[in-house]
């Protein structure tokens, strides 16, 4: 008798430890069967903006920077022909930035700057829009330069005292369109410089320094520099294509 009763309490241990089990794997399969159809609803906006090459813009535009170390500063953008960007941006103090006088003659300069906040920007065959993200790179290199001051004091150059293809300038961020509220992440870089001119002064007397402020325009409407514009955007409807 206590054979049989032990044998019935095994049997019903083994019924019930199979129907949680059971449960357990419908559960489970409810789950993933939920995440696969929700998932398209909340996609990688990242991947569909990437999903394709970027297109590739070329222009011509003038830039016009005034920043430090201490004040907010401004950068402004004009785009003369071709598509690229127009925009006037307030830019915050510098942080990271480097001067080094190079040989005898030689100078240069480097720093990352960012607006102080989104900038109401157009770009040429897009339409307008802002500039929710944003990143200037600047490196300038310069074969000789003024210094009438002395160490220490602000160096004066020209487009011409620029080493050729030594004038580095990129942005990077995203560009959202006011129509449709459509994102287009950005690099833009710019060219050689064949007119401008620049100031900027030394956080000290040190050959090799910070930057305190600068004041450099690169191009002009007369002569713009050639920019090249990357911009990515998502495409939700091009057509899947049959194999023949």
């Amino acid at each position: 008798m206590k054979t049989i009763f032990a044998q019935n309490r095994r049997n019903w241990a083994l019924y019930v430890a199979s129907a949680a089990l059971m449960l357990s794997v419908l559960a489970l399969m409810r789950s993933n069967t939920a995440t696969a159809y929700a998932a398209p609803a909340n996609p990688d906006p990242w991947k569909s903006e990437r999903q394709y090459p970027p297109l590739v813009f070329n222009s011509k535009a003038w830039l016009d920077c005034s920043i430090s170390s201490t004040a907010n500063g401004r950068q402004t953008m004009s785009t003369m022909s071709g598509q690229g960007f127009t925009f006037d941006a307030a830019m915050l103090p510098i942080q990271k930035s480097k001067l080094q006088l190079v040989g005898q003659t030689g100078m240069m300069y480097k720093f990352d700057s960012f607006p102080t906040e989104t900038v109401k920007a157009h770009f040429n065959g897009i339409g307008d829009g802002t500039i929710t993200e944003m990143k200037s790179e600047v490196e300038v290199a310069v074969s000789r330069f003024q210094q009438p001051g002395g160490a220490g004091t602000a160096i004066h150059f020209t487009a011409a005292d620029i080493t050729t293809d030594s004038a580095y300038v990129e942005f990077t961020g995203v560009f959202v369109r006011a129509s449709d509220s459509k994102h287009f992440p950005f690099r833009v870089l710019f060219g050689r410089v064949e007119d401008g001119s620049g100031t900027v002064v030394p956080m000290d007397k040190a050959p090799d320094t910070r930057i305190m402020s600068k004041a450099v325009v690169l191009g002009s409407p007369r002569l713009p520099v050639a920019v090249t514009t990357a911009l990515y955007e998502a495409e939700d409807d091009v057509a899947k294509l049959k194999i023949p």
